[in-house]
């Protein structure tokens, strides 16, 4: 199979043609020619008003709810929503049931996703079903292919278990990613502590609980001479402990997610849950500094945070809904359409197709002649995302509604193709 892509903006920052427009054609997943005016009347062609291409797109945090969880999501629906969204790779983060704790279940997700156009490189669990007591047999999920380990939104309240975990997998180069909230200070809040949950009477979820887990797991790692993933940060003061850490050479990364980026906790007056998130939205003084710290690089990556939960789980009043949104389908489109002011367009693709792979240690993508074709494709294009573009069998997207300039119209990996219409 061939494929030209026509006089496309390339945003590849270890190729050659970066920032260039080129044409650019593909043959049997292998990049062939890339230069101006190529003619190939066999090739499959995308043409567009203003196309841009890059290394193939990668999320660092999706909930795989299959087997077990069916009704929040499949494997399918997860692949689907993740194509729409513009993704050749994705970090499957465990939600099903059971969990990613064991090589069997390693074996099974990567089985079911095998010969599919998306990657799903799975993260092991650090605890046995997350439930915090005893760690996984690490190297051995290491043997069966995961890529990293993490607990999810679970924060692990034992400190001796954390550091057992960060000398275990030292030896084989393992990266352990934590989410830190302190459960006592949280206390089963559902909104951040401020002005809007004051004047909704709404119980809270402070950012102090956040900003003392960062400090305990930071002191932890620098005790065990360990390298740390920080998973979806979301306040002013934890952006400037992790700097500080990285400044004194700690080795150390973070990510935020995309809803902490996008929105803050004014959205909970409308008492949509579909803004209900953890970590919880909070100030436009919290989502400015998280701008600031991807500027500065003391954040390095951003996270769809994609975490299907069932019609059941969120349609019912705020307080007892689930915590969770879907949004792969809208990741991409919707850091271009309201990040690029702040960020530039430039970085926002190397923050889609580049940064999050680095944090896991996975090799950079090049677009040059000879190399694999794993490449995103989007177009200047007026479109707004609805309910029925909604792939997951959840459909908790709090972008629905919203209008977009650009749009993701193909994705290409592995020698497949995937074609928005």
């Amino acid at each position: 199979m061939k494929v030209l892509i026509q006089a496309a903006k390339i945003y590849n920052s270890t190729s050659a043609f970066h920032l260039q427009r080129k044409d650019i054609l593909i043959e049997n997943g292998v990049v062939v020619e890339i230069s101006d005016d190529i003619k190939d009347e066999e090739a499959e062609k995308i043409q567009g008003n203003n196309l841009k291409v890059s290394s193939g797109w990668f999320d660092l945090f999706s909930v795989v709810r299959e087997p077990g969880n069916e009704n929040k999501d499949t494997i399918k629906t997860l692949t689907d929503s993740a194509l729409l969204g513009g993704f050749t790779d994705l970090a499957g983060v465990s939600g099903s049931d059971p969990s990613l704790y064991n090589r069997s279940q390693v074996e099974f997700l990567k089985n079911r996703t095998a010969g599919s156009l998306l990657n799903i490189h799975p993260l092991g669990t650090i605890t046995e079903k997350k439930e915090g007591e005893n760690i996984t047999e690490m190297y051995d999920l290491h043997l069966a292919g995961v890529a990293a380990f993490s607990d999810g939104r679970k924060h692990i309240n034992n400190p001796e278990l954390l550091k057992r975990a960060l000398l275990y997998v030292k030896p084989f180069g393992g990266k352990i990613m934590v989410y830190s909230e302190d459960q006592s200070l949280a206390n089963g809040g559902m909104v951040n502590e401020g002005v809007v949950a004051a004047n909704l009477g709404m119980k809270v979820r402070p950012a102090v609980a956040e900003v003392i887990a960062i400090e305990r797991n930071l002191k932890i790692a620098n005790y065990a001479d360990a390298s740390i993933h920080f998973q979806a940060i979301s306040s002013k003061e934890s952006v400037e402990l992790i700097r500080q850490a990285k400044a004194n050479g700690m080795k150390v990364s973070c990510d935020v997610q995309l809803a902490n980026i996008l929105f803050t906790d004014e959205k909970i007056n409308s008492f949509n849950t579909n803004y209900k998130v953890l970590p919880v939205l909070r100030t436009e003084e919290d989502r400015q500094a998280l701008l600031k710290g991807l500027k500065d690089g003391t954040i390095d990556a951003i996270t769809s945070g994609h975490t299907p939960q069932d019609g059941e789980s969120k349609d019912c009043e705020f307080d007892h809904a689930a915590f969770g949104i879907t949004s792969l389908e809208t990741m991409g489109v919707s850091m271009l359409e309201y990040l690029s002011e702040d960020l530039g367009e430039e970085k926002i693709y190397k923050l889609l197709s580049e940064s999050s792979k680095k944090v896991i240690g996975l090799p950079p993508q090049t677009l040059s002649v000879g190399e694999s074709a794993s490449v995103t494709v989007v177009d200047d294009a007026s479109w707004k995302f609805e309910r029925k573009h909604v792939s997951s069998v959840s459909k908790n997207n709090p972008l629905v509604g919203s209008s977009f300039s650009q749009q993701v119209v193909a994705v290409l990996n592995k020698g497949l193709s995937h074609f928005n219409a």
